[in-house]
C-alpha cells in the first residue's frame, strides 16, 4: 500500500466542479500555536489561485519550450534564492539535457511584504564568461531584481542571458519581461510554490493569495 497523507481528510476538499481534483483548504489546516499567528490568520484567510494541477500542467510546458531552446547551449542554471529552489527543482525533474548550475542568493523581501534595496547575500557558480545563463525565480513582481542581476550576469561576460519564473503578477510599469512565464496571476501578495508568507509556505503545492 502506498503511503497514506499525513493531512487530516478533513483538509482536502472537493471541487463543486466534476472532473477536478481535490484542492488543500489552508483554512481547515491546524497549525501549532508556534506558528507565528499572522501566518496562521494568512493562511485561513487565504484563497487558491492556481490549483496544484494547474501548476503542474505549466511546469510541464515551461520545461518543453526551456529544452527546445537551451538542450544545445550548456547553459548556466542560476537558481535565485529562496524563491526560485522550488522551481528549480520542479525543472530539474523535468529535463534531461546537460547543464551546470548555481546560484545567487539576493532579496528584496525578506520576510516583510513589500519590496525594499536590493540586499546580495550569496553566490555560487562555475564562470559566466561565454556561457547562456538562465535564472530561476518564483514570481515576477516590479522586475527589478530580474534586471539587475541580468545586467550583473552580463557584466560576468554571459554570452546571453535568459529569465524564467512560475508566476507574473499583472502589474503597471513592470520593468522586466522574462523569457518564460509559467502562470498569470492577480497583483495579490502570493505565497505557496516557493512564494512565502513571512518564510513560510513555500512547499505548498498550490498558490494563493491574500
Amino acid at each position: 500500500m502506498g503511503r497514506k497523507s499525513r493531512i487530516p481528510p478533513k483538509v482536502w476538499k472537493l471541487n463543486k466542479c466534476p472532473g477536478r481534483a481535490v484542492r488543500l483548504d489552508l483554512s481547515l489546516l491546524s497549525l501549532p500555536e508556534t506558528v507565528p499567528l499572522s501566518v496562521r490568520e494568512g493562511f485561513h484567510l487565504a484563497e487558491e489561485i492556481h490549483s496544484k494541477k494547474e501548476v503542474a500542467k505549466k511546469l510541464d510546458q515551461l520545461a518543453i519550450r526551456i529544452t527546445s531552446q537551451l538542450q544545445d547551449q550548456n547553459p548556466v542554471m542560476m537558481s535565485i534564492l529562496h524563491g526560485g529552489l522550488y522551481l528549480t527543482g520542479q525543472l530539474y525533474g523535468r529535463i534531461v539535457f546537460p547543464f551546470q548550475q548555481g546560484y545567487v542568493h539576493v532579496t528584496r523581501y525578506g520576510d516583510e511584504l513589500a519590496g525594499g534595496q536590493l540586499r546580495w547575500i550569496g553566490q555560487d557558480m562555475p564562470k559566466l564568461e561565454g556561457r547562456s545563463v538562465l535564472f530561476i525565480d518564483d514570481v515576477l513582481d516590479e522586475g527589478k531584481t530580474l534586471n539587475h542581476l541580468k545586467d550583473w550576469a552580463f557584466s560576468e561576460g554571459a554570452r546571453e542571458v535568459r529569465t524564467v519564473v512560475l508566476s507574473r503578477k499583472i502589474v503597471e510599469n513592470q520593468e522586466h519581461v522574462a523569457d518564460y512565464v509559467g502562470l498569470e496571476s492577480p497583483n495579490k501578495f502570493l505565497f505557496g510554490c516557493g512564494m512565502d508568507l513571512y518564510g513560510y509556505g513555500r512547499n505548498l503545492p498550490s498558490i494563493y493569495g491574500l
